[in-house]
């Protein structure tokens, strides 16, 4: 026996779905054929004045029943009556003969149970070992006190069963079981083999399905060939934390001959699940393993911008031993790690968008991934990686307009970059007038601690402007912030287009054209150079008024001018001139 079972010991624990009571033992139960359930249980501590176990059973909502006749004791001796925890006299006479042959082979010593007791408080190796073995083989957790079986189930209802310490009849833990329920041991999934070169025998390997591995308390795995098992004890690898894939070498076998192999997983109550078979055929295995070469890595667009294309070699007429290819990438001196998913095995170029470190060397290589799951790194290469980089957007953009008599003007603002920004190198600031206009750079080049940029409204009539920043790392990046507008006052109006025209023999009616514009008041009219009506009457809305009761045979100019809300006025429109008629003599 070996120390390593423990460590089994402490695997299959961990699988385990019921939580003791009190800390004490941890129980479960299986059944093999739905009718007799094997109980075991791993104890974890023991009280003072301990003295045994009993199991109790309820069935459906029944009281608690007991079901051995002795207190079930932990201890290994060929003297001890097995059949407490094991009725079937046949069974029970298996399992003592089983006994006597490990004491004879020095796989087992006897220890009644103080000395069991005794060597198991003080962490005895070799009781550590018996307990390992107990997850392993149910025989020795009967053998040892540790498991019982109950041949009494007879009516299809829900039992629960229990273990009680027999001192005070104090309950320590318990389990539930439906008739007719016996576990999922179908979790063997994808077996593969391979030969190994140098080495005698075929190496066995085989993925399993966790989730249900766990729930089955699977002990492990047994491996036959031309139906005979070639393992003592089921297959698990100690300390394993992969518990995904499982391996196994039969290393009396001739690599170079076809063979007939089978796989089944075995709980720890020594029950078997579905046997999977699988034929090893040697002309299906390489006989060595072909190097992938990296034959180029290129960019893709601009400083990197579409990634890297890297390409490589591989013989042809190996491709029917491989799976496909896995690209991988090591950002020196993180290690390699995947930067693909499985490639088809035909595939000989790949883009990847990971990313790495600037201006630093990486490396890359290709790893063929054979069917035997062997995993065969190629020769790698060295490139330099100068990537394309995107600075942070500006943050907080505010643009505020400031008049000053005829002058008008924008200051715009925005948040510096934020501690820990080493990316941003520069920014910019741009106008656009409307939509349909090109953003003009206002202001460039400015250091990350510059944040602010004035800007000069050219002299005009109200407009709204937009203004956003960019910023640019020193990678060829670039980010844009949002664009925010203003409306800027009028500095200047165009000059209103008049018309006139008589509309009877007293009276003008006048009109006048002007595009509108957002802080138009009004405007002015006038008659002969006097003012008529201001922008008070005639807001922005209006662009004609009637004059009425003028005197005859007199010339009449009308002008007009426009008023802004901040009392800009633009030049007189050119004079409507009217000519009012001469009355006729009677």
């Amino acid at each position: 026996m070996r120390l390593a079972l423990l460590a089994i010991f402490t695997v299959i624990t961990c699988l385990q779905t019921g939580f003791a009571q009190t800390g004490i033992a941890d129980l479960q139960a299986q059944s093999p054929d739905g009718k007799t359930v094997k109980l075991a249980w791993i104890t974890t501590s023991m009280p003072p004045g301990f003295n045994g176990f009993d199991i109790k059973r309820k069935d459906g909502l029944g009281d608690w029943k007991q079901l051995n006749s002795v207190p079930l004791l932990p201890g290994i001796s060929l003297k001890k009556d097995l059949t407490p925890y094991e009725s079937d006299n046949t069974d029970a006479t298996r399992i003592k003969e089983k006994l006597k042959d490990l004491i004879a082979a020095g796989k087992l010593r006897e220890y009644d149970f103080n000395t069991f007791i005794g060597r198991w408080a003080t962490n005895d190796k070799e009781i550590q070992d018996v307990m390992g073995l107990a997850m392993l083989d149910f025989d020795i957790s009967i053998i040892s006190g540790f498991g019982f079986v109950d041949h009494t189930v007879s009516q299809k209802m829900e039992y629960q069963y229990g273990l009680f310490l027999h001192q005070n009849g104090e309950l320590v833990d318990k389990i539930s079981w439906n008739y007719g329920t016996v576990p999922d041991l179908d979790v063997v999934r994808e077996i593969s083999s391979k030969a190994l070169p140098g080495r005698p025998g075929v190496e066995l390997s085989w993925s399993v399905e966790v989730g249900r591995m766990k729930s089955s308390l699977i002990a492990g795995f047994n491996v036959y060939k031309r139906g005979i098992r070639l393992n003592d004890h089921p297959i698990w690898i100690d300390g394993k934390k992969d518990l995904s894939n499982f391996s196994w070498n039969d290393a009396g076998a001739n690599s170079s001959v076809a063979e007939q192999y089978s796989i089944s997983a075995e709980s720890i109550f020594g029950i078997e699940g579905l046997i999977t078979s699988y034929n090893y055929v040697p002309s299906e295995h390489p006989t060595g393993y072909s190097k992938t070469v990296v034959s180029s890595i290129a960019s893709r667009g601009y400083y990197y911008r579409d990634g890297i294309q890297v390409s490589w070699t591989f013989p042809k007429d190996q491709e029917r031993f491989i799976s496909g290819f896995y690209v991988e990438k090591d950002n020196m001196p993180d290690g390699y790690r995947r930067v693909s998913e499985l490639l088809p095995a035909d595939q000989r170029s790949f883009i990847d968008n990971t990313g790495s470190p600037v201006s630093t060397p990486f490396r890359m290589r290709i790893v063929a991934a054979y069917k035997d799951r062997t995993m065969f790194a190629g020769i790698e290469r060295m490139f330099n990686y100068f990537p394309l980089i995107d600075p942070p957007k500006p943050q907080n953009v505010q643009a505020v307009v400031k008049t000053e008599r005829q002058n008008v003007a924008v200051k715009v603002s925005w948040d510096r970059p934020m501690n820990g920004d080493s990316t941003t190198d520069r920014f910019s600031v741009w106008c656009v007038r409307n939509a349909l206009d090109k953003a003009t750079q206002i202001a460039g080049n400015l250091t990350p601690s510059q944040n602010t940029c004035g800007y000069d409204v050219p002299q005009g009539v109200s407009a709204t402007i937009g203004f956003f920043v960019r910023a640019s790392s020193r990678f060829s990046g670039e980010s844009f912030s949002d664009t925010v507008y203003v409306i800027t006052p009028s500095t200047f109006l165009p000059a209103p287009t008049a018309h006139a025209s008589r509309s009877g023999d007293s009276s003008v009616a006048v009109h006048w054209d002007f595009t509108d514009v957002s802080d138009l008041a009004g405007f002015r009219l006038y008659s002969n150079g006097t003012l008529i009506a201001d922008e008070k009457q005639l807001v922005r809305g209006i662009r004609d008024y009637t004059f009425t009761g003028l005197a005859p045979a007199t010339t009449y100019n009308f002008t007009v001018r426009a008023v802004s809300e901040k009392l800009i006025v633009s030049d007189a429109s050119a004079p409507a001139v009217v000519d009012m008629p001469v009355p006729q003599k009677p």
